[in-house]
This record gives C-alpha cells, structure tokens and sequence, in this order.
C-alpha cells in the first residue's frame, strides 16, 4: 500500500500579515479550517504540521496539539528542510504539500490529485492554483511528489529561493521532471478567483463573505465558488 502524508507548512511570522495563523476567519481560527479540511481528505494517511523552531511559534503549536496532529519543528527560512525532516520518520512513499494560506482547501480536491497523481507516470503534480492552463479557482488544492524525490531535489537545491519554496525548483527545471497540472473540474474552473489569504485585508474580505453565506470547513469546494460568485456579484 502506497503511504501518502500531508504536510502543512504554516508559521506565525508572515511579513504582510503576522500571526494570521491564528486569526479569526468566521468562529474558526485560519489554523483550524486547514488543519481541519485537509484531514478530511480520505486517501492522506497522516497529517503533519511543519512549522518553525522560533519561539513566536510556540502558539501555533499549542493550538495545532488539539487537532492530534504530529508538529515538527525546523528552520524558519529553508522550508525545504523543515519538510525532509517532517518526513523522515514517517514512512510516506508520497508527501502533499499544503499551504495554510489557503482556508478553503479541499479535502475531495486533495483525493482527486493523489488519485491523479497516482494513476499516472508523473514526477510531480498540483492542483492548488493556476498552472499550465488547469483553470483551477487559487485556493482549494495542493501539490504531490514522491518522498524520494523530495529529498533529492533537497540534496541538489542551493538557491535560497528553491530552499523557501520547496519545489520551485522542480518548476524551474521543469523539462527535467513528468509535471501533472491537474485539470479543474468545471464547477472549480474559475481561475480568475483567489481565495487565499496572504494580508488583514484578504481576511476582512473572506471573512465577511463566510459570514454571509453560512460557511464552514465542512462545505464543499463547489458549494464555496457557487457562493463565492454571487457574493462577488
């Protein structure tokens, strides 16, 4: 059997918006609604939250204890490293990168790319924004690579920025890997809609619409873009 984990990457020290892990988004905190949805997603076998060893973290790490996920500590800077070492004694075939800016992340979305990841001869797929023509709406995928993989192109990348990014670097050597953009399903092929959160202001404006059209971390991607059009107007 193919064990797959996911890691979610979050810290408290964003430069545009500190702390916003632990920021309100309805009654939930921005750490509880991914943590929450990408735990719903039935094919990730274990879900690991890979954050920094600064002490401005100490929070998030308290309050990421009462989701019983596994938190591993690392360097705040070279994210690539944070996850080798979240990996390392997990014995994941595969690793789904998430990102917690994104609220709304879909555990259905997640199944869809392992399964495609899966069924497929790929190096690398994703589906959390809009790359290659796939039209998916910013916001409710991730991204998928072997275990294997993942650590060499750790053992192999030196830029500052492929060691931030974690895999930009396989993007900006892409001619070298089989890449997968996930095609978005229709209901999901709006990719002129970000739903990611990256400032105080991207919070006010998805706050007041998840408050509006009764939003939770249970409803649906489909159910979010339905609602998020007519909220937008």
């Amino acid at each position: 059997m193919t064990r797959v984990v996911a890691v979610v990457q979050a810290r408290m020290g964003s430069q545009r918006f500190p702390g916003k892990m632990l920021a309100q988004l309805g009654n939930q905190t921005l750490l509880a609604w991914v943590l929450t949805r990408v735990m719903s997603a039935n094919l990730i076998d274990e879900t690991i939250l890979a954050t920094s060893s600064s002490a401005q973290d100490d929070d998030l790490v308290a309050n990421a204890e009462k989701f019983g996920v596994r938190i591993v500590r690392g360097s705040e800077s070279d994210v690539l490293s944070r996850f080798t070492l979240a990996l390392e004694k997990t014995n994941a075939d595969q690793v789904v990168r998430v990102c917690a800016d994104n609220p709304f992340v879909a555990g259905e979305e997640i199944d869809r790319l392992v399964h495609e990841f899966q069924s497929g001869d790929f190096d690398y797929a994703c589906n959390h924004q809009q790359r290659l023509s796939n039209n998916y709406a910013d916001g409710f995928g991730a991204e998928i690579l072997s275990v294997k993989l993942l650590n060499e192109v750790s053992a192999i990348a030196t830029e500052l920025s492929h060691r931030e990014h974690v895999t930009s670097y396989i993007w900006d050597n892409q001619s070298n890997f089989r890449v997968r953009a996930v095609d978005a399903p229709a209901e999901l092929a709006f990719p002129d809609i970000r739903l990611d959160i990256d400032t105080p202001e991207d919070l006010f404006r998805l706050d007041a619409f998840v408050k509006k059209f009764a939003i939770s971390t249970d409803t649906s991607a489909t159910q979010i873009i339905e609602s998020f059009r007519k909220y937008m107007g």
